[in-house]
């Protein structure tokens, strides 16, 4: 996307939470300091107990850029607790965007600007969050694919039990960052994108952009990553259903309901949450599945979603 002649005038606050990935960081970090089309870019950096080269090179990082880079020095608590963490150590007041980055991506330079454009549009009162999609890489930054493309609306239905929105994408307003600020417990949460995705679309908006901003690499210590092509994702999704992450998104999804209840209830959308909440036994299961209204975002992977439940992997 070709960027315009003047810098957008706003402060965007990028969030890193980082564990041992000293390989890649300095090229991520750079990346992102170096965005084009926006005029201040800050970088929020907690360390969850790095034992490798990491806090070294923040450091370097940080005494190149003293003021770009707030750095915070914790404990391993984990990713998702991390990241709460991180939104609870910032204000809203302070930016006019806010934007998660993994620890190992590569960021083009127009990422945050086609996200402020985009959400820039229509109403400023409400909750907006913009996503897209990215190229998958190896080490050599080659793209040999990309990650899901939005192919059917982002209805509370697909959001609820897919995680479409990828983290290191995800740029948010102030609305949506102040709906992170709840004393959440992390270990009822399958992923901290998918919960902010799932307030988004509840409380706001979603914007998703099918263009690709971000190499985002694929290597053996990424905590979720993506299957190569079609098939590729789909079996991974078989595989992570197989390790129990069904049951770790069933988990969220009712840790969501029961905080937000009142407002699932003023949509309308209490008694398809319950159909599959309440599908434990095999009868209910299988009534669930010929009733519910719950989709994907293709065919297969929604057929591949009515296996899982039945097979109570979901």
């Amino acid at each position: 996307m070709k960027i315009g002649k003047k810098d957008i005038p706003c402060r965007i606050l990028v969030l890193m939470s980082t564990y041992n990935g000293e390989k890649y960081l300095e090229a991520q970090i750079e990346s992102i300091l170096n965005q084009k089309g926006v005029n201040e870019v800050n970088l929020f950096i907690r360390d969850d107990g790095s034992s490798d080269g990491s806090v070294d090179i923040i450091e370097q990082l940080h005494k190149k850029y003293p003021d770009k880079i707030i750095v915070e020095y914790g404990e391993n608590i984990g990713y998702n607790a991390s990241y709460f963490q991180l939104l609870k150590l910032t204000k809203e007041s302070e930016y006019d965007f806010f934007s998660f980055s993994d620890q190992d991506d590569v960021w083009l330079p127009e990422k945050l600007y086609c996200a402020v454009k985009k959400l820039r549009e229509g109403r400023q009162d409400i909750p907006k969050l913009y996503a897209s999609t990215s190229y998958l890489v190896h080490d050599d930054l080659i793209p040999y694919g990309t990650t899901r493309k939005k192919r059917r609306a982002l209805h509370f239905y697909n959001c609820l039990i897919q995680d479409i929105c990828p983290g290191h994408t995800e740029v948010f307003n102030p609305y949506l960052h102040r709906l992170m600020q709840e004393d959440f417990i992390a270990e009822r949460i399958y992923v901290y994108d998918s919960w902010l995705m799932n307030y988004a679309r509840l409380y706001g908006e979603i914007y998703f952009d099918n263009r690709p901003h971000c190499y985002y690499r694929q290597h053996e210590k990424n905590e979720l990553g993506y299957g190569k092509g079609k098939l590729g994702q789909i079996l991974l999704s078989i595989k992570r259903g197989l390790k129990g992450d069904g049951k770790k998104y069933r988990t969220q999804i009712q840790y969501f309901y029961e905080l937000n209840k009142e407002e699932i209830q003023k949509q309308g959308f209490e008694k398809e949450v319950l159909l599959f909440l309440q599908s434990t036994g095999i009868l209910q299961r299988l009534n669930f599945v010929f009733r519910t209204k719950f989709y994907r975002q293709s065919i297969m992977e929604t057929l591949f979603f009515y296996v899982a439940v039945l097979l109570n992997k979901f």
